[in-house]
């Protein structure tokens, strides 16, 4: 046997310090390649990013990347497997006029990069709290809004006689499959790793008893509707300063304790 191994089987506390590093390593591949998915789609909704290059972008830059990462750390599973196939197929396959759907879609990898810095600072009460806070502010809106995208419009085309229709409702109705599975998922990995950072994620368990869950679905559905049917588009400028002033009011206790900390 190598040294290394030699290694870890006199001192076993050596393989978890390895295991907990390579942990690290794989959130922080994560975090930069949602942090470029996150510019990528502000690039295209202010206009900076056209469709083409946001989806090069989004398919050699971050998919790619993620999904060498996820197989090299043993992280990729069925769920991944199919997320990562669709975004494929549907950039190679589907017609020119659909491909303005794909930042809608990948919405979701702005709370996901606070979900991974969560992970990264959990062992930090005050700023593992910060994050849990963005990151369910932030996935409530997103995955009722790209899951209700297709939905909205798979139905405007079935009502103008389009069996394409039927394909946009079933990628909305995989996109919310998704999304409801790793929200059980991240649910439950927050309760189980760090329950005193899990405040947000005990209120997600019960969202339809919770006013504020309550109002993130229904603000993300309602944006969804304004995105489909209004042919003016959505104001982004006053929505971008709208979400900001939201999450941070949302957030402002933990923000406020953090920023306490870092005064002393």
């Amino acid at each position: 046997s190598s040294k290394a191994e030699t290694s870890f089987v006199k001192n076993p506390s050596k393989f978890k310090a390895a295991a907990k590093a390579n942990k690290y390593t794989f959130r922080r591949l994560i975090v930069v390649a949602n942090l470029i998915s996150t510019f990528n789609c502000l690039g295209y909704y202010f206009g900076y990013v056209g469709e083409l290059n946001f989806w090069r972008t989004e398919i050699f830059a971050v998919q790619l990347s993620k999904m060498l990462a996820e197989i090299g750390y043993k992280k990729f599973g069925l769920d991944l497997f199919v997320h990562h196939v669709c975004m494929f197929l549907f950039f190679f396959l589907v017609p020119q006029r659909f491909l303005w759907l794909g930042p809608q879609g990948n919405l979701i990898h702005v709370p996901l990069l606070f979900q991974n810095l969560y992970f990264i600072c959990r062992h930090d009460v005050k700023k593992a709290k910060l994050y849990s806070g963005l990151f369910w502010c932030l996935w409530l809106p997103v995955v009722a809004y790209r899951s209700s995208v297709a939905f909205f419009l798979g139905c405007q085309y079935l009502m103008s006689g389009q069996a394409f229709g039927r394909v946009l409702m079933g990628l909305g109705a995989l996109g919310a499959t998704l999304d409801v599975f790793w929200t059980r998922e991240f649910i439950s990995v927050q309760l189980k790793t760090i329950p005193d950072s899990s405040e947000w994620a005990r209120t997600a368990i019960k969202f339809h008893k919770s006013p504020i869950c309550i109002m993130l679905l229904l603000a993300g559905a309602f944006l969804a509707r304004i995105c489909v049917y209004n042919e003016s588009g959505i104001p982004r400028v006053q929505l971008f300063v709208g979400i900001i002033v939201c999450v941070l009011g949302l957030n402002w206790k933990n923000i406020s304790a953090l920023g306490a900390e870092e005064r002393r």
